[in-house]
Order: structure tokens, then C-alpha cells, then sequence
């Protein structure tokens, strides 16, 4: 074996080394030469990109002159007529149709401006610039053509229209009144209109014809005086909208600015020079301001937040009235409990059984009747299933003693605690290991929702459940588990609380010192238990607070929140 490893091991050492060649020489053949062109190439990006700038400042050269050119030409063309400018007008369109067969291909274009061909490039700018001359000359030529022809012919025509709708008014009003005067006549009145019928109808007739002709004409008189309006509109805006008088020659060098841009790029050369113009175009510095204020704001708004909680609405919410549970019967006192320990003996009395939960059944008598309990309660199907009190072990015997136990977790301890008949006690059923009541006799649980008390709500706990007496419970906890008396009053953290006597007021208050809350360490509210002589059961070190129970989070943190507001 040991000459099998030698041999693999030297093959794999001489096929490393095989790699590191081709490596090496892969690294010769096309790096080194990529990092030489790298070096020698940004003075040549640099030179074309000189060249390139110079044709553009030429071609600002002839754009200024185009410009000059077209201010002389307006100036001249505001002393011509119409004749003059009929004449003018094809003869700027043959200058323009034989200026565009002059122009190149897009491809030849492309390759010029590729290949920095600063004549060919010249050439192409030059004859835009004297394309886009003729272009605004000639449909200025037409624009002050069709507004001279219109001006001197529309008044004429309002004028005549204006005429013609007067006589006609004026036959319309001579017919109107000639009839009128017929039909009041006495003997067109007597007969109802039926003398001289034909007289009447040709009369008729005549006011018709009159009539309409004049209300054509007023429709045409008012078009042409709307008409007449524009152009004297026009006429007074004329000297300030001539667009042609004025035109700027656009410029035409934007491909030329994108290559010199290119090539100013390529002719940087190195890797930190392309990062910066890469910074640049994203705007990596405001970016980076942007993230550096919403880090602040992630960082400082829940510090706020904590801030306004414990300051402003922890005072405010403490105040709400307390949670109390009422119990029918006589008030019993509940006897002292002993120390928790990591086990306990139930010793069960005449007609008494016990009920244990999986896990925590240890020992038990060998003459014990035993049996499974399908569920703690089956008025409380759900709660039972929930909280994991199925398929208890049932164990029967007067004086049999059965020893419980957490025999799955190293941490928990447990006690006794005792509930007289008429006893009540506010528990978790988290916190329930085993069960002594009498044989025959149901366990009764009460289920109280308190979804209208805000402490209910601050505490997420919606659904509270008390265990009533006679019954001894087994009661665990991690680490242990204390029953003290509230005596003035106790307060201690939500996870802690295992449940408490129903004689007690339950409420919530601030937690004591700010800066543990405020840098995290504390939560905001802690469980508080009123003055009284009742009980309170506190775990030790809850689950939360040990390596093992970290507080869950996803669906699961999900589940647990939902267990905790039904109570479980």
C-alpha cells in the first residue's frame, strides 16, 4: 500500500507540474502580448482621437458660415415678389437633389469614421452642413411664397364677398316687407289668405330665394373675415416667427463626438482609469452617498424607535387595566411546594390516578395498573394536540409511588404543586408534565379569550387557560422551577412566567433600565404580577434562553407566535 501511495502521490506532483507549464506558456503566447498592446495602444487612441477633434472644430468653421450665408439670403428674399420667388423656389430644389446624390453610404460612412479618414470626413460634414443651407432656403422660399400670395388676394375676395352679401341683405329685406305689405291687405285678410293666390305664392317664392342667397353670403363673409383675421395675425408675428431668416444649421457631428469619446476611452490604458470613467457613468459617488444615508437609517431608525417606545408609548400602554380570572366557590389557599429537582416521586392516594406525559415517565410500581390516555382532555381536542398532552400513560394504585422525570432533557426540573377543590391556576400547558386527579373524575379546564384587554394583545397571548382543582400537577421547567408568593408585587420577563394563581391581576409593565433595552439586551415590556397572596410559577432558564432553544424564526417563530396567542 505504502508503494501504491508513493507512485499516485508522484503522479499527482508531475501532473501539477504539467499544468504550471501549459500554463506558463498559454501565459507567453497570449498574455504577454495582450498586456504589450495594452501598453502601446492608448498613444495611438489619443492621436486619432486629435484628428478626429480637429475635423469637428473645421466643420463648426463651415456651420458658422452656412449660418452667415443664411441670414444674407433672408434678407434678400424679403425683397422679392411672388414672381421672383416662383422662380427661386426650383432653383434651391435642383441645388438641394443635386447635393444629396453627392452623398455617401451609410457603410462608407462607418469605415471612414473607423478608420479616422479625416478628408472623407470632412468631405461627409460639409456637405450636410450645405444639404441643410438649401433645405431651409427652400421651404423658406415657400412658406414666405404661399403667405405673400395669400396676403394679397384675401382682401379682395372679403371685399367682394362683403358686397354682394350687402345687396342681397338688402333684396331679402325689400322682399320681406313687399310680402308683409300683401298679407295685410283687407281683402288677403278676409279671404284667409286665398286672394290672389298665385300673386302670393310668386311672392313667397321671390322672399325665399332672397333670403337664402343672403345668409350664404353672410357664411361666406364671416370665413373670409376669419381668414383676413389670421393673416393679420400673421402679419404681425411675421417678422418674429420667420424661422427661416433665423434657422441655426443643426449640427451634424454627433457621430464624430461618439468616436472621439470612444476612442478617448480605449487610449486610457489602464485598469484604473477605466474603473474611474465606469464610476463615473454610473454615478458610483452618489450611489455610495445614497447607501452610506440608508445605512444610517437602518442603523439609527430602530435605536428611534426604541427610543419613542420606552419614553413615550411604554408609559402610556402600562396603564391598561390588568387581566383577572374570577373562579366559582370558596377561595383555597394552595399549600407550600417543595424545592423543584431534576426528579419527583408522586405517591398516588386511594382513588387517585395519575396521568404522564411521554418523556417523562421514569419508574413506576411493578403492581401498578397502567393503561394509555388518548388525550388530557377530550373537551380540549386541539389544545391537547397542540400542546403535545396525547397518549398519556394512566397509572392506578393506591400507595403505588411513580417516579417523573425529564428523561429527554438534561436541563429540566420539576415540582408538586397541589390545587385544593375550588383552587384555580392560570398554567401553560408547555409547562405540564404529569397529573394526579381523582379516578372518575374529569380534569376541568377553562378556556378565557380576552381579545378586547390590550394587555392581552401587548403580550400576544389572546387565550389564557386555567386548571381547577382537586388535582396535584407536575409541573417542569429548565433548570427548575420556583413557586414563590407575589407578597408587594413581581415582575420578571414574559418567557419566565410558567403560569400563576387566578387570585392575581396580570399585567405588563416597562422593563427597569433603558440602556439594556436600548442597545437590545432587555425586551421593551415584562410580565407583572399584581399584589396578593396567590402564586406564580417561574421557570428558571426558559428554552429561549438556553444554546438549545434559540428563538425560532420563519414558519416556525410563525407557529410558535400562534401557539402562544391560543395559549399553549
Amino acid at each position: 500500500m505504502a508503494a501504491i501511495a508513493t507512485i499516485l502521490g508522484w503522479l499527482a506532483r508531475k501532473s501539477i507540474l504539467y499544468l504550471t507549464i501549459v500554463l506558463a506558456i498559454l501565459a507567453a503566447a497570449f498574455v504577454l502580448p495582450w498586456i504589450r498592446s495594452e501598453w502601446t495602444k492608448p498613444a495611438a487612441y489619443l492621436e486619432r482621437a486629435a484628428q478626429l477633434e480637429r475635423v469637428k472644430d473645421e466643420l463648426e468653421a463651415v456651420r458658422g458660415a452656412a449660418r452667415e450665408r443664411l441670414a444674407t439670403v433672408a434678407v434678400s428674399a424679403q425683397s422679392k415678389g411672388v414672381s421672383e420667388l416662383d422662380e427661386a423656389i426650383p432653383a434651391a430644389a435642383a441645388a438641394k437633389a443635386a447635393l444629396e446624390k453627392r452623398r455617401r453610404t451609410a457603410l462608407e460612412k462607418a469605415k471612414s469614421l473607423a478608420d479616422a479618414d479625416t478628408r472623407a470626413l470632412l468631405s461627409d460634414g460639409r456637405l450636410e452642413v450645405e444639404i441643410q443651407s438649401r433645405e431651409g432656403e427652400l421651404s423658406a422660399l415657400r412658406n414666405a411664397r404661399d403667405w405673400l400670395a395669400q396676403t394679397t388676394r384675401v382682401p379682395t375676395e372679403v371685399s367682394g364677398v362683403r358686397q354682394h352679401a350687402a345687396t342681397d341683405q338688402a333684396a331679402c329685406v325689400t322682399a320681406t316687407n313687399t310680402l308683409a305689405a300683401f298679407q295685410q291687405r283687407w281683402e288677403v285678410v278676409v279671404t284667409f289668405q286665398y286672394y290672389d293666390r298665385e300673386r302670393l305664392r310668386a311672392l313667397q317664392a321671390t322672399k325665399r330665394q332672397l333670403c337664402g342667397r343672403a345668409i350664404i353670403y353672410r357664411q361666406r363673409l364671416a370665413a373670409a373675415e376669419g381668414v383676413n383675421r389670421r393673416l393679420v395675425a400673421a402679419r404681425q408675428s411675421y417678422p418674429q416667427v420667420q424661422g427661416w431668416a433665423d434657422q441655426q444649421i443643426e449640427p451634424r457631428t454627433s457621430d464624430l463626438d461618439q468616436q472621439i469619446a470612444r476612442e478617448r476611452t480605449q487610449a486610457e490604458g489602464s485598469w484604473r482609469a477605466r474603473a474611474s470613467l465606469w464610476a463615473e457613468q454610473i454615478r458610483l459617488g452618489a450611489v455610495l452617498k445614497q447607501a452610506a444615508l440608508a445605512l444610517v437609517l437602518i442603523v439609527a431608525v430602530p435605536y428611534l424607535i426604541r427610543l419613542i417606545c420606552y419614553w413615550v408609548i411604554a408609559p402610556t400602554v402600562v396603564r391598561s387595566p390588568a387581566i383577572r380570572f374570577q373562579t366559582t366557590g370558596v377561595s383555597q389557599t394552595i399549600p407550600p411546594v417543595d424545592a423543584s429537582s431534576t426528579s419527583v416521586g408522586v405517591r398516588l392516594d386511594p382513588g387517585e390516578e395519575l396521568l404522564v406525559r411521554q418523556g417523562y415517565l421514569q419508574t413506576t410500581s411493578a403492581s401498578g395498573a397502567k393503561a394509555t390516555q388518548w388525550l388530557l382532555d377530550w373537551r380540549h381536542p386541539i389544545t391537547s394536540l397542540a400542546a403535545g398532552l396525547t397518549f398519556l400513560t394512566r397509572v392506578h394504585g393506591a400507595g403505588e409511588l411513580t417516579t417523573v422525570s425529564a428523561v429527554r432533557d438534561p436541563f429540566a426540573e420539576l415540582t408538586v404543586l397541589s390545587l385544593p377543590d375550588g383552587a384555580g391556576l392560570v398554567l401553560q400547558p408547555r409547562g405540564l408534565a404529569a397529573i394526579a386527579k381523582p379516578i372518575g373524575r374529569r380534569l376541568r379546564i377553562s378556556s378565557h379569550w380576552r381579545v378586547l384587554s390590550l394587555t392581552a394583545w401587548l403580550t400576544l397571548q389572546l387565550r389564557y387557560l386555567v386548571f381547577h382543582g382537586p388535582a396535584r400537577l407536575v409541573i417542569q421547567g429548565g433548570r427548575g422551577v420556583r413557586v414563590e408568593r407575589a407578597q408587594q408585587g413581581r415582575v420578571l420577563a414574559q418567557n419566565q412566567l410558567v403560569g400563576f394563581s387566578t387570585d392575581l391581576a396580570y399585567s405588563v409593565t416597562r422593563t427597569e433600565t433603558f440602556w439594556p433595552y436600548f442597545f437590545g439586551r432587555e425586551p421593551l415590556l415584562k410580565d407583572r404580577v399584581a399584589i396578593g397572596n396567590g402564586l406564580l410559577i417561574v421557570e428558571e432558564a426558559p428554552r429561549t434562553a438556553r444554546g438549545d432553544g434559540a428563538r425560532r424564526h420563519g414558519l416556525e417563530g410563525l407557529l410558535d407566535a400562534c401557539m402562544k396567542a391560543f395559549g399553549l
